[in-house]
């Protein structure tokens, strides 16, 4: 058990994880103070009504400095190249994360898988989740996904498996995660508002490997396989052909596409119950992680048969009038947002903006090009898109609102076509976070129909 009865510790962020972290510290003694950059942190009420005595300040990281204390722990969303942590730092006081709590007290006897990536890695950790199941059935995800991982760790302390998705924000503040498998499926632009270079972002992920025994690398994603440690177990995955039986690849069986390990035939591609040539990556990035679980063919079929992909990821939620409304809001990145119009191929009014996180959108200007009747834009970065999209010649509008850029694509979009939001942008600028996007969306679609005495039952399931 983490040793810190009677230590002084500072939670730094009071979002989900910083009352995880207060949680934890508290059950073992420490003496908590939380800051937050914010004088009304979203958490407060819950931290006042669960812990009274804990102290709360409010704290601007990026120019004050902290109050002296044992240890910090750190809430991922806080960059730690701040003023504040910089100092503690100097000074050589610990600065941890929650992985890194973690790691110190899951079980030495547990299996623990970890996934990390730029697109894709929630789909790929839960599908995991769900083969591991197979023959661990308390296997549990956590990390980046769902409940916070030392919320989880209370409910479960003797879970024998663990499938992770871990975030770079979580990898700068983790040293001894110990993995039985690591993956990093891809590296694409992201959080370039955080780091200085797409190559110091790709090495916030390589920390992943620091302490595991294999590594799951993508064949197609050249930051990925410049990862590969040649100490290590290294399992690839990729669209091509595996190499051998220990890798994972597409192949033709009988003239269609195939999931293969090496030359075994696991599931046509068209039978996986998530569409879209990068739900069949994810499929097999899944299966490369947990392969040392080995998951009877026959179970691994059925999993992948059954799993429907996750809320706001590529999400059928209706149809009316003959157009499909296509859920993305989860598609933070122009590659998500790519690969959704690749993988869903149909005619496409897209809803797209927000917080570009830096990205440059040249890439989503040409995928447009291909598949888009028109985009509609919203958020902070609507303008810099419209600029890509003109260059490609793709039709395009700026609304103030979602729910406007919604109803404008309802009355625009004729049988056979499909409305998809996937803004390739972060929501912060105008939601709270990307399911509250989904929400306003759903409401926008549901509102546009009773107007017109149309029927609009959403439904759930993967587009």
């Amino acid at each position: 058990m983490f040793q810190c009865a009677q230590s002084k510790a500072t939670v730094v962020g009071l979002g989900a994880t910083g009352l995880s972290l207060v949680r934890f510290l508290h059950a073992r003694g420490a003496d908590v103070t939380v800051v937050d950059g914010s004088a009304a942190p979203t958490g407060l009420a819950q931290l006042h009504t669960e812990f009274p005595q804990v102290k709360f300040k409010s704290v601007d990281v990026a120019s004050d400095t902290l109050l002296t204390s044992d240890f910090i722990a750190l809430s991922p969303g806080v960059p730690r190249a701040t003023l504040a942590i910089g100092d503690a730092l100097k000074h050589g006081v610990p600065v941890l994360g929650d992985i890194e709590l973690f790691a110190r007290e899951v079980s030495s006897t547990a299996s623990v898988f970890a996934i990390t990536g730029s697109n894709g890695k929630t789909t790929t950790t839960a599908l995991a989740g769900e083969l591991a199941k197979c023959v661990k059935p308390d296997a549990r995800t956590a990390g980046n996904i769902g409940v916070p991982i030392l919320d989880a760790l209370a409910e479960t302390p003797n879970c024998s498996t663990w499938v992770l998705e871990l975030s770079s924000f979580q990898l700068e503040s983790t040293d001894s995660i110990r993995l039985t498998s690591a993956a990093v499926i891809n590296v694409t632009d992201n959080h370039l508002d955080r780091y200085p270079s797409l190559f110091v972002y790709a090495a916030a992920k390589e920390r992943i490997f620091k302490n595991a025994a294999s590594q799951v690398l993508n064949r197609a994603d050249a930051w990925s396989m410049s990862m590969s440690r040649p100490a290590l177990n290294v399992t690839t995955f990729g669209a091509d052909p595996a190499h051998d039986s220990a890798q994972f690849g597409v192949d033709h069986v009988a003239g269609k596409a195939a999931l293969m390990q090496g030359e075994t035939a696991i599931l046509f591609a068209d039978e996986l119950g998530v569409t879209g040539a990068h739900n069949a990556q994810n499929a097999l990035a899944a299966l490369a992680l947990i392969r040392s679980l080995s998951v009877p063919l026959n179970l691994q079929q059925s999993v992948l048969r059954s799993f429907a992909g996750m809320p706001h990821r590529c999400q059928l939620i209706g149809i009316i009038n003959g157009v499909k409304i296509i859920d993305d809001s989860k598609a933070t990145t122009i590659v998500a947002t790519n690969a959704a119009l690749d993988g869903l191929a149909s005619p496409t009014w897209l809803i797209a903006g927000g917080d570009g996180k830096g990205q440059h959108f040249g890439a989503l200007g040409t995928a447009a090009a291909k598949h888009c009747k028109s985009v509609y834009l919203i958020g902070r970065d609507a303008a810099e898109i419209a600029i890509a999209l003109a260059a490609n010649g793709v039709p395009n509008k700026i609304f103030r609102t979602l729910e406007e850029a919604t109803h404008a694509a309802l009355d625009a979009a004729s049988p056979g076509d499909q409305i998809l939001l996937s803004p390739a942008c972060a929501s912060w600028d105008m939601f709270r976070n990307y399911g509250h996007r989904a929400q306003v969306f759903l409401a926008a679609v549901s509102e546009w129909a009773s107007k017109r005495g149309l029927d609009f039952l959403p439904r759930g399931g993967s587009a």
